[in-house]
């Protein structure tokens, strides 16, 4: 499909397509090689089988991989990813109701050189979710169904581009694909996604986002949630209360949901919150105490400037002790003149339990928005699709992992990063895809592998069956003058694995077809 779109040259060693397929490999190699080094981890690998005959280790090199990159790019790396998804999709039944969008930021070591083109990114500073902000950074949007987390779009953007204009753009973008759709299709998203600006788009989409803790009548909504207490119960650690509301001019249903997980997050966000505020009280009463006051009201406003900024605690004790000043230096005696009397504050503070109670069980509640009727879409079934946003944040921990090919961007041109982070959202598809293959398998047929602590698991993640196959060889001999190949390090296990993955992948392992 690559080759169809990016064309071929007659005078290439191997197509645009045989690259980027070898650089999709080299990712899922975990090999924690760079591009660069493609030749090295194909020099012992039978490119014979994975390509055609003929194919070399030396032909991906840096300059086919670089020009690859560039042509990917001028095509339109995002419409490409799309375009393959697409097709993905329909082959593999991936179901494509729930769409989950989110961004995340790579950081970038080195210098960048600034591209030509003006619709390259740009790499530069802006906020960092690794936590980097010293290094310049490209952003990148991923959208993965709720199925397997099946990447079906991914665009980069600058540096330091903001979530909310990235959501804002794209939820314009979808308008289209959306009511086109034979099937009803849902934006599932994090806060960013709502906003006033964004609302008209959103007014136009099936959407199902978290609301913003900043908005006034997001936190308003909890409270009386929480008075009502008519909580209905979605499990064993989830409850919910279901509120008619119409915001930005739109009818929505917010829900507001309570769990087990949320209330021990926020308990311990606020008594950490409230040991530094603790620490940070105890150190302005001691510099307080060293102060003189001329009257005791100044006290004791001195000491409500200081409590009025407490969040979490409140005054337990408070006492005045008298200086008297005399006009004369040394011991005083009956006849010394009495110049004045200064006041010493000595306060202490306790924690606000009932404040602190209260906070926890606000925290502990958060607000979900849908203007998804309950017709198509149950209480239970909106909780359930905003709690696969995990899929999209999956996906990124696949990319960003150490041992992924990507783990430092090396290239020097935007728009070869373009291309690269659209090659890496490639090898994400090929990841989820197969890994969901294998666990259908393994449902269908009611088996199971060992895990990582040998107990059997009908789950795995693809990362630890590749880990698990390890040690598979091709040995190549000759016998009477003629070239014999030979599979060697299979187990019974490995066997098994394979057979789950159908009869191209036995044929290519010399194995009957289970």
């Amino acid at each position: 499909m690559v080759d169809a779109r990016l064309g071929r040259h007659d005078q290439e060693e191997i197509s645009t397509g045989a690259a980027v397929a070898g650089m999709i490999l080299n990712g899922l190699g975990c090999s924690d090689r760079p591009l660069t080094l493609t030749p090295q981890f194909f020099a012992h690998k039978p490119l014979d089988l994975l390509f055609r005959e003929g194919v070399r280790a030396e032909m991906f090199n840096r300059f086919k991989l670089g020009r690859t990159l560039e042509e990917t790019y001028r095509y339109g790396c995002a419409l490409l990813l799309s375009e393959l998804a697409l097709s993905v999709c329909s082959q593999e039944g991936i179901d494509t109701r729930f769409n989950h969008l989110d961004t995340t930021s790579f950081a970038l070591t080195g210098d960048y050189v600034p591209d030509s083109d003006e619709h390259a990114i740009a790499i530069t500073h802006g906020y960092s979710k690794d936590h980097r902000p010293d290094l310049k950074q490209a952003v990148l949007e991923l959208m993965v169904s709720q199925d397997a987390g099946v990447p079906l779009m991914s665009k980069s953007w600058d540096g330091n581009a903001s979530d909310t204009q990235i959501f804002q753009e794209r939820a314009q973008a979808l308008l289209a694909t959306f009511q086109g759709s034979p099937t009803p299709r849902y934006l599932v998203a994090d806060a960013k996604l709502y906003s006033e600006d964004n609302a008209a788009n959103l007014k136009k989409l099936g959407f199902i986002t978290r609301i913003p803790g900043t908005l006034k009548l997001g936190t308003q909504v909890i409270g009386p949630a929480l008075t009502w207490n008519t909580w209905q119960r979605l499990d064993e650690t989830t409850r919910y209360q279901p509120i008619e509301v119409c915001h930005y001019g739109m009818a929505q249903r917010w829900l507001v949901v309570w769990s087990q997980a949320s209330l021990e997050r926020a308990q311990a966000s606020v008594n950490n919150a409230a040991k530094r505020e603790a620490e940070a009280s105890d150190k302005q009463l001691f510099h307080m105490q060293a102060q003189r006051f001329e009257t005791p009201s100044q006290a004791q406003e001195a000491l409500a400037v200081v409590a009025k900024k407490w969040h979490y605690h409140q005054g337990a004790a408070c006492e005045l002790s008298a200086h008297k000043r005399y006009g004369k230096k040394g011991r005083p005696t009956a006849d010394t003149p009495l110049k004045g009397t200064q006041w010493q504050l000595h306060a202490q503070v306790r924690p606000d339990t009932e404040r602190l109670e209260a906070l926890k069980r606000h925290k502990a509640c958060f607000v979900l928005g849908t203007n998804i009727g309950p017709a198509l879409l149950s209480d239970a079934e909106v909780i359930a699709g905003y709690k696969a946003q995990a899929q999209v944040e999956g996906g990124f921990r696949f990319l960003k992992d150490p041992l992924f090919f990507v783990s430092s961007l090396f290239v020097t041109k935007p728009c070869r990063i373009q291309g690269l982070l659209m090659v890496m959202t490639l090898a994400l598809l090929v990841y989820s895809v197969a890994q969901r293959r294998l666990r259908r398998e393994l449902a269908r047929h009611n088996v199971t592998i060992p895990n990582q602590i040998n107990h059997p698991t009908h789950r795995p993640t693809l990362r630890w069956v590749f880990q698990v196959l390890e040690g598979i060889e091709r040995v190549r001999l000759m016998v009477d003058g003629q070239v014999r190949d030979l599979i060697t390090g299979l187990n019974a296990v490995k066997i098994k694995i394979l057979r789950l993955f159908g009869e191209q992948v036995c044929r290519v392992y010399q194995l009957a077809a289970g």
